[in-house]
């Protein structure tokens, strides 16, 4: 929030404290309703958003405007009530359009194309993911660039439509390559590219891919994440008929495999190799 140049009354002055004490509290809620989310409790999350929203309206702090509205979306859409968080997605992104801050009409966006992609309404989604990367290229943000494209490719996934998404994935890495981003965007990249390949039954070309996300995902300790990648690299060597290299792949992975309670998943492969080399 951009303040207002001093006068000489103490009116003025006065003003320009609480603006930035209702500032500050407003970003702290919004901190509040964040861990909340984190911790995985939606309705406190939700208490709290709307909190925020109602306060920030009294003061006339955009940001908590904005983001209340978004965070009461995100909120509803995580406990199931979709009609509700489609009401809120869209009052973030009719508030968000008479503001100069583009992020809140990204997070808008976002959120009403992640609700109708759970919905299986491909063409809503692809609008709104869309219109995400035309206000980060209009922007030039470089970091929401790529998750932008991502996301694209996110939904043409659902749609099995593979190769499509392969296409948006692709761009999405080469321009991570050039920044500096969050490396879990990078290993999710490669992720999907494998998965995409193995899904167009391309295993050869899906396994390096699948290394690279193992390999990132260990360095960041998103364990789950890496037994998931190994487990498609064990899946792709079988799929080509490499028996003894997936039981190597399958048997380094183990330890990892029982601290991610994937053990089982694991031990179906073991017997999958069983089966086949006794066929």
């Amino acid at each position: 929030m951009k303040i207002k140049r001093f006068l000489l009354s103490f009116i003025i002055l006065f003003t320009f404290s609480v603006a930035e004490t209702t500032k500050d509290k407003v970003d702290k809620m919004l901190l509040e309703a964040w861990k909340y989310y984190e911790q995985g409790k939606y309705y406190l999350m939700l208490g709290k958003a709307k909190q925020t929203l109602e306060y920030a309206k009294r003061y006339n702090v955009p940001k908590g405007i904005a983001e209340g509205y978004y965070y009461i979306g995100v909120a509803y859409f995580q406990l199931g009530k979709i009609d509700k968080a489609i009401e809120y997605a869209n009052k973030a992104i009719q508030y968000s359009k008479s503001q100069k801050n583009y992020r809140w009409k990204a997070y808008a966006h976002t959120l009403l194309a992640e609700i109708m992609l759970s919905l299986g309404k491909f063409e809503e989604a692809l609008k709104h993911f869309k219109k995400v990367l035309e206000i980060s290229k209009d922007n030039n943000n470089q970091r929401m660039i790529p998750v932008a494209l991502i996301d694209i490719g996110n939904v043409y996934f659902h749609k099995k439509d593979y190769e499509k998404a392969l296409k948006f994935y692709k761009e999405a890495l080469s321009k991570m390559s050039a920044i500096d981003i969050r490396k879990h965007y990078k290993a999710l990249a490669n992720y999907n590219i494998g998965i995409s390949y193995y899904k167009l039954k391309q295993y050869e070309k899906a396994i390096p891919y699948f290394e690279k996300s193992y390999e990132t995902y260990i360095n960041i300790e998103d364990k789950k994440s890496a037994v998931e990648a190994k487990y498609f690299i064990a899946k792709s060597l079988i799929k080509l008929g490499k028996f003894e290299e997936a039981k190597n792949v399958i048997k380094k992975a183990i330890p990892l495999a029982k601290k991610t309670l994937r053990y089982k998943n694991f031990k179906k492969l073991l017997n999958i190799i069983e089966e086949k080399e006794n066929f």
